[in-house]
């Protein structure tokens, strides 16, 4: 039974040791070799705590053990327009408080035994007065929160060349080595206490803490470009009064500066001109990088964000107006964050009721241009109906024309000499085929188009008509590439000049008198011809003619309307007679 309980204790014993291994199981590479002072103080700030925490009447007073603490020096918080409360008014640090006469070589906080932390980097605890010749002497124990035991009594593994010179034995000679207790770390609001005793002292306790602490960057002011004077004045302030930190002392020359709280001001409302901003920190970082931040403007953000302006000031440039959100961190820690919210007010011509008044004038303009836009087309359009009712009178016109009186006259008169010859049948015919036309090209007359074998039917019974009055013959010659009832013509277009051709031409020749009529298509265009061998008749003729002039205005016309279609004519004398040619453009496609 004593055996199983000897055994038990020694495992939890060497489970302790094991734990102590695990957490300083070697020296970090910065403090395996000589320590040299300006790399050290690049990573490293430095904390002391100088005497022991306990001490008894039997102590001489040479302070035999000297606790450090070197820790992160990316944040430094008691800056001069961040001075430290007092440390009872500081909840994380107040456990750890202790007499006055107790000082620290360096440090933010006085009269406390811990270091504050802002960051989850590792701190690493060392110890002068115990080396590798006097190590048995000593046994160290890690608490956490104080109360927690997270590292039992342990033996000293590791040792380091000192760091701090001028460090001497109880026998005067100089520490050149100095004790390396590991590395430790905890959450934020989670704090560590390392605790060293001298087996021969056994009621004398050395001890230190490292506390680490929640922090996020704080804006203590606010400035634009309006304020630049005060701006600089503040930077210089700070130059000239700050004496530690991550940056090491600071210094502005021997010139007297006034004092700067009344231009650490914070205003959380500017003007639409003020949209410039330079946002003043209040704790002191290494680099400006350190700090992040993410803007947010209703759905709008940049996301998180380094600072790369400067380490103690963030600059927000060109912003639009609206209500805006700052967070803000250390890259460091996180899980801390600050926030600070702010306005831009609008200009008069950015607010919403001259956007309103803005967006009604669009509105009005845009429908300007569209009526307007509108009447043109109306304008347009009214136009093409006055062009499509003067071919309309040009076609009606050219139906009278056609039909003028006198030619009713003169087929009347036809219609008279045949029944007076007693030739009755003939009287019939010629009466039949005149109402016939008479009733079919007032017929047609209404449409602007007709098939092309319906405008040659047309054209036949007119010429019918015609040579029963004068006894001259005609030919109608269709070319076979032209399919006529797939193609639409003017209608009538061809009847003032064939009637002209008659009139002038062949009139009196009677059966000598001969008139052609030839289709032909040539590409995507039709050609047609009208010669006769009459006498002929000059251009003026044509251009005195009645039905002509009408042709020629109505192909006018014409060609306003069509888009991709066109008619061109021409009159030529031969000297045998008379030709005139129509051309069709693109009446194939």
């Amino acid at each position: 039974m004593l055996k199983s309980i000897l055994l038990i204790l020694a495992v939890i014993v060497m489970s302790g040791n094991i734990l102590a291994q695990q957490i300083t199981d070697s020296v970090h590479p910065y403090f395996s070799g000589k320590l040299h002072a300006r790399e050290m103080n690049e990573r490293y700030d430095y904390f002391e705590l100088s005497i022991p925490t306990k001490k008894t009447a039997k102590t001489k007073l040479y302070n035999d053990v000297e606790l450090s603490v070197f820790h992160s020096n990316n944040l430094y918080v008691n800056t001069v327009f961040n001075k430290q409360s007092d440390i009872r008014d500081n909840k994380e640090l107040f456990d750890f408080t202790i007499p006055e006469i107790y000082a620290q070589i360096t440090g933010s906080y006085k009269n406390t035994s811990a270091v504050p932390l802002f960051d989850s980097l590792p701190v690493i605890v060392t110890a002068y007065g115990i080396d590798s010749f006097n190590r048995d002497l000593y046994r160290f124990r890690v608490l956490k929160n104080k109360n927690e035991e997270i590292i039992p009594w342990s033996r000293i593994q590791f040792f380091t060349p000192a760091f701090m010179h001028f460090r001497y034995n109880a026998d005067g000679t100089e520490q050149t080595q100095m004790a390396y207790l590991g590395q430790f770390h905890a959450a934020p609001g989670n704090s560590i206490t390392v605790e060293v005793k001298n087996l021969r002292l056994p009621d004398t306790t050395y001890s230190i803490s490292a506390v680490w602490k929640k922090r996020a960057p704080g804006i203590i002011a606010t400035f634009t470009p309006h304020d630049l004077r005060a701006f600089i004045a503040v930077y210089k302030y700070r130059w000239k009064n700050d004496r530690y930190g991550p940056e090491g002392p600071s210094y502005y020359g021997d010139i007297s500066l006034p004092p700067v709280d009344s231009l650490l001001t914070v205003k959380q409302k500017f003007d639409y001109n003020e949209n410039n901003l330079f946002l003043y920190l209040n704790d002191k970082v290494k680099s400006a990088d350190l700090v992040e931040y993410n803007l947010i403007s209703g759905k709008d953000s940049t996301g998180w964000v380094p600072n790369h302006f400067d380490a103690n000031v963030i600059w927000l440039q060109q912003l639009s107006p609206g209500k805006y959100t700052l967070y803000l961190r250390y890259a460091f820690q996180r899980q801390t964050i600050n926030s600070f919210s702010f306005t831009i007010t609008p200009a008069w011509h950015q607010t919403a009721w001259f956007k309103v008044i803005a967006g009604v004038l669009s509105v009005l303009a845009v429908m300007s241009v569209y009526l307007f836009i509108k009447n043109k087309r109306q304008q347009a359009k009214l136009q093409a109906q006055q062009t499509q009712h003067q071919l309309v009178q040009a076609e009606i016109k050219s139906i009278r024309s056609q039909f003028n009186p006198h030619f009713v006259f003169n087929a009347l008169n036809s219609i008279q000499g045949l029944i007076t010859k007693n030739d009755i049948e003939s009287a019939h015919v010629y009466l039949h085929d005149f109402s016939r036309l008479l009733r079919n090209s007032l017929k047609e007359s209404e449409k602007d188009f007709i098939s092309l074998a319906k405008d040659i039917h047309l054209t036949d019974n007119y010429l019918k008509l015609e040579q029963l009055r004068f006894g001259f013959c005609y030919e109608i010659n269709m070319d076979k590439k032209i399919n006529k009832d797939a193609i639409e013509v003017p209608v009538l277009l061809l009847q003032p000049v064939i009637e002209n051709a008659i009139k002038h031409g062949l009139s009196g020749q009677y059966e000598n008198g001969l008139l052609k009529i030839n289709y032909t298509a040539a590409g995507n265009d039709i050609t047609v011809t009208i010669t006769d061998n009459g006498s002929g008749y000059s251009n003026s003729m044509v251009k005195k003619g009645h039905g002509l002039k009408l042709t020629n205005d109505r192909i006018a016309l014409m060609n306003k309307l069509l888009k991709e279609q066109s008619i061109h004519w021409q009159t030529n004398n031969t000297g045998n007679g008379t030709q005139v040619m129509f051309v069709f453009k693109n009446w194939l496609l």
